[in-house]
């Protein structure tokens, strides 16, 4: 009874796994949920050559940063103690990380683990940062300034007059591969007695600091939020968070040439350019859209907490992070392998009403086997066993007496006195009464049993003969009744 259950149980869970049949495109799969050891995550920033989470964190009086492995998820080394809340965090060149202390930058040597505190002094608020390591450079966003200014890495020292918006930069992004910023604002107005939204993208070029371009997305409140930029087609995604879209930017030509509808209030975005997947903070719904650009569609929605503020993204790994509810949500994008194809059956062979022999001896020399009769009589037919390219044996008929009362003999071609040429265990044959020799199944041995075999099955042929030839005289010679 027991085996009965048990295997009415494991075609029940049989049943239910093939009830659930696995992804058969890309998706995403959540790893896990990184909590910081004190406060709430502020930010985070990846750094795919050396595998490292830095996320910030704060519980009001307390900041810091913390050091995580990204294979891992655990903590490397203690949370570093920072001066003030780190409410931004930029990758640099050399795997330096700078962060936003509010009114200055400071910079986290992760070989050292030190932390070098007012590196870039800022003169306002620092909301908003974006670097390009290749050029040794950093972009700062600038509330109360309203502003976005252009620093050197490597000496702190600013590229030129900071480029002052109308309104406070929403969004910041670089163009790594042509070494342009992108800064987004919205603002109001009131023209002829109505209030209207201007939405902006403004480009910023590295080299000089200068604004060089600005691309106007229509009038909707709240729009122009987050930005991000696909430097292979030199595309940008601008979140409007009220309309529930993201505007596709032609970046060369700049103007608009799409929309994207993105539900649940999208704010910050993350690109990833090895698999053409744009993704969506969704503020108002506690998770993240995956949107296929190409296709012009949300095609999966992640889970985070609350409010999802900031993205990073690591497009080695095609891993996102996501910082919400004060945790930051780890999700990777898995792609299945490709099915195995299935072999393709061999036919069966069909029978036939003959047997096709696999292997025929052919033997390459030696004596004929010739059957003789003891009392030499006169031969008076021939059976001819051919082989192709060998000697052909025969066997004569002797002619017996009439009055010869004496059984006809079998022939045979060896010698007098010599053993039979048979193998232990070979049965006599049906008709000649000899023994046939054993199967030719083994390819090594040399050159003597295929001979002998082939003697052996030459005298029974010419055994056979004799027999049949006798009995036809017989069969001549006895008189008609």
């Amino acid at each position: 009874m027991r085996t009965v259950l048990l295997t009415a149980a494991a075609a029940l869970a049989l049943t239910g796994a093939a009830a659930a049949p696995a992804p058969t495109g890309p998706h995403h799969e959540t790893l896990r949920t990184i909590t910081p050891p004190s406060g709430a995550a502020l930010d985070a920033e990846v750094d795919p050559a050396a595998d490292r989470l830095y996320v910030s964190s704060s519980d009001g009086t307390a900041h810091h940063l913390t050091v995580y492995d990204t294979a891992t998820g655990a903590a490397v080394g203690d949370p570093v103690p920072l001066p003030a809340p780190a409410t931004v965090l930029a990758l640099g060149p050399g795997g330096t990380l700078h962060l936003g202390l509010s009114t200055r930058i400071a910079v986290f040597d992760p070989a050292t683990r030190t932390l070098t505190d007012d590196r870039v002094p800022v003169s306002g608020s620092v909301t908003l940062l974006a670097a390009d390591p290749g050029q040794g450079r950093l972009y700062v966003g600038d509330q109360a300034a309203k502003s976005v200014t252009v620093y050197d890495t490597a000496t702190g020292a600013a590229v030129g007059d900071p480029v002052v918006l109308p309104f406070h930069p929403a969004g910041l992004a670089v163009d790594t591969a042509r070494h342009t910023g992108y800064a987004t604002y919205v603002g109001g107005a009131v023209e002829n007695g109505t209030v209207v939204y201007r939405n902006v993208l403004n480009a910023v070029d590295d080299a000089t600091g200068r604004l060089t371009g600005t691309i106007g997305l229509g009038t909707t409140a709240l729009g122009s939020m987050g930005v991000t930029v696909d430097p292979t087609t030199r595309t940008g995604y601008v979140a409007n968070l009220a309309a529930g879209t993201v505007s596709v930017v032609d970046l060369a030509a700049e103007r608009i040439t799409g929309t994207l509808p993105v539900p649940g209030n999208p704010k910050a975005l993350a690109y990833d350019p090895g698999t053409a997947t744009l993704y969506a903070a969704q503020t108002g719904t506690a998770s993240v859209a995956v949107v296929d650009p190409a296709e012009g569609r949300v095609t999966e929605t992640l889970p985070t907490g609350e409010r999802p503020a900031a993205l990073a993204l690591d497009p080695e790994d095609h891993t996102l992070y996501a910082v919400a509810g004060g945790a930051v949500t780890q999700t990777v994008r898995r792609t299945p392998p490709e099915p195995t194809p299935e072999p393709t059956p061999t036919p069966t062979p069909t029978a036939t009403g003959e047997p096709t022999p696999t292997a025929t001896p052919t033997p390459t020399g030696g004596p004929t086997a010739e059957p003789t009769d003891t009392a030499s009589p006169t031969p008076t037919s021939t059976t001819t066993a051919t082989a192709t390219g060998q000697p052909t044996p025969t066997a004569a008929t002797p002619t017996r007496p009439r009055d010869s009362t004496a059984p006809p003999e079998t022939t045979s071609a060896q010698p007098p006195g010599s053993a039979p040429d048979t193998a232990p265990g070979s049965a006599p044959d049906p008709l000649t009464g000899s023994a046939a020799g054993p199967a030719l199944a083994s390819t090594g041995g040399g050159r003597t049993l295929p001979l002998t075999l082939a003697a052996a099955s030459f005298a029974a042929l010419g055994g056979l003969a004799v027999v049949l030839a006798r009995r036809r005289q017989r069969a001549e010679e006895e008189p008609a009744p």
